[in-house]
């Protein structure tokens, strides 16, 4: 397919639509995703010549695709939903809160190390909603104590939410975990230091950096190491939560090597959000640690495993995508398999820890009657709206892609940018689709394929490309309206002064992941 400029502009405007729409009129994805994705289906079949097989065939396959990430992310939601309303998250910040004496390690506690581990359980905003009350019970002013923990989470959001944004990555571009994991898991290690510090300064300054540095090294080292390992080695979808959990743990024997322990505050303190079962019982800490300590190991068991993951692998949900040529003579390739495996599926595997866990937490008493059902319609109802949004962004890029839009894209960009420079315009789309959107898994799904067709245009390495777009995108996440308004509702923070002081910091951490993404090119 020959280029040209007006070509290159028409290919834009479908995801100029929905970035448009979301922030000059504050449209939500699902809304903006609608226009963006009629608009690229008049455009694929109007002047690029795709006919109904392949805006069929792009169909089925963003059908897929959201149904492979909407299922992690609907059980992702329902085990936070069941273990949350069993008290556990109250009776955990309870006892981290109870550690020490010292207020900069309580907070990086809560803010970076504890926001991390429910980033790799839940994520979508949450964790800055549960963490900013604590962090005001410990004398954090409002807004600082929203964007501790909105910096805090950040580095783990690409494995976080059980690794939902990384799948969509791996099958918008159609390349495997292995091969793109490490990328990406190096440079949000690097960042998992950078925003443990951006937290301390946030709360006391460069004072505030100076004092936490050695704890952010031992910390960090941690969280920053499991993930990487796990991630590296096909546990991708638990590699947020074993390194918060690697954090939670050497963090805890740290502080009881170098600090003195405080009195534990009750149950009814202030430091914690209201109980959602006030005459229930609380879990012990053991207890409320129950839920994720079985999802880590029945992930260790069914996907980490070699012969019981090929068993299980034969059960799947595969469909054959065949090539398709526009009247414009661009070929898209065949696919074959589209689709995700069945009972080792990673949203399977967090269903087989919820219900355990549910059943677990309900005959010790911690569930009030009628619990049951209110767990499956509430994650049910933030599933499903999430699940929408994936959909109408997921069906774009595919529409995009298979009626050669995405690669006439990728050959202006290619003509008008130096391959030198592509390094730091990377992190940028990144950092643009998850601002607008909201969501890395979002940004991922919009950009993911133009990055790579760019890279292999430019002769740049299409792993550290796309580790540059997700990393960019799961921190600069922090910064979207909708993620500041979830963190800004428990404690009834400005919105604006909230993103005031974090565009500093996600300036920073952007030019951070240009210089890494530009090393790796011409190093590694």
């Amino acid at each position: 397919m020959d280029f040209n400029t007006l070509d290159w502009m028409l290919a834009l405007l479908p995801t100029l639509a929905v970035l448009g729409l979301m922030v000059i009129l504050s449209w939500s994805a699902r809304q903006a995703g609608l226009v963006g994705w009629l608009l690229a289906l008049g455009l694929a079949a109007w002047r690029f010549g795709a006919g109904a097989d392949a805006l069929g065939y792009a169909q089925v396959k963003a059908l897929l695709l959201t149904a492979d990430v909407s299922l992690i992310i609907w059980a992702a939601l329902l085990l936070y939903t069941i273990v949350d309303r069993a008290g556990a998250l109250a009776v955990i910040a309870n006892a981290l809160s109870g550690l020490t004496s010292d207020t900069m390690i309580q907070v990086l506690l809560l803010g970076w190390v504890f926001t991390s581990f429910l980033q790799g359980v839940g994520g979508f905003g949450v964790p800055v909603a549960i963490v900013a009350p604590l962090l005001i019970g410990l004398g954090v002013p409002q807004v600082r104590a929203v964007v501790i923990p909105s910096l805090g989470h950040s580095w783990a959001v690409t494995f976080g939410s059980l690794a939902a944004s990384f799948v969509m990555l791996t099958r918008t571009v159609d390349m495997p975990g292995e091969e793109l994991a490490p990328a990406p898991a190096i440079m949000l290690g690097v960042l998992c230091y950078v925003t443990g510090l951006m937290s301390a300064h946030a709360f006391d300054g460069w004072r505030g950096v100076r004092r936490a540095l050695p704890f952010v090294l031992v910390a960090g080292t941690a969280m920053s190491g499991a993930q990487y390992i796990l991630a590296t080695n096909g546990l991708w979808t638990i590699g947020a939560i074993g390194g918060g959990l690697a954090g939670l743990v050497v963090s805890i024997l740290w502080i009881r090597r170098n600090h003195r322990p405080v009195a534990v505050a009750t149950p009814d303190s202030t430091t914690l959000p209201a109980p959602t079962n006030p005459d229930r019982p609380l879990p012990s800490v053991r207890l409320a640690l129950a839920g994720y300590a079985i999802l880590v190991m029945l992930a260790l068991l069914l996907r980490g495993v070699g012969p019981v993951k090929e068993f299980l692998g034969r059960w799947a949900v595969a469909v054959d995508l065949p090539a398709t040529t526009t009247d414009r003579d661009y070929t898209a390739e065949a696919v074959e398999d589209a689709g995700f495996d069945i009972p080792a599926h990673p949203g399977i595997v967090i269903l087989y820890s919820a219900a355990i866990a549910y059943v677990l937490y309900r005959r010790r008493g911690l569930y009030a009657p009628g619990t049951g059902r209110e767990i499956l319609a509430q994650s049910g109802r933030r599933a499903l709206r999430s699940a929408l949004g994936v959909f109408m962004m997921v069906a774009i890029a595919a529409t995009m892609a298979r009626s050669g839009m995405i690669d006439i894209l990728a050959d202006g960009m290619s003509r008008s940018i130096p391959g030198d420079l592509y390094a730091f315009v990377a992190p940028l789309l990144g950092a643009l689709g998850a601002f607008v959107t909201g969501s890395n898994v979002n940004s991922n799904a919009v950009f993911g394929e133009l990055q790579r067709s760019t890279a292999q245009l430019l002769g740049l390495s299409v792993v550290t490309i796309l580790g540059a777009q997700t990393s960019a995108a799961a921190v600069i996440s922090m910064l979207s309206p909708a993620k500041v308004a979830v963190g800004c509702s428990t404690v009834d923070a400005n919105e604006g002064v909230v993103l005031r002081w974090l565009l500093g910091y996600g300036a920073v951490v952007i030019l951070l992941i240009g210089v890494m993404a530009w090393i790796r090119l011409h190093v590694g």
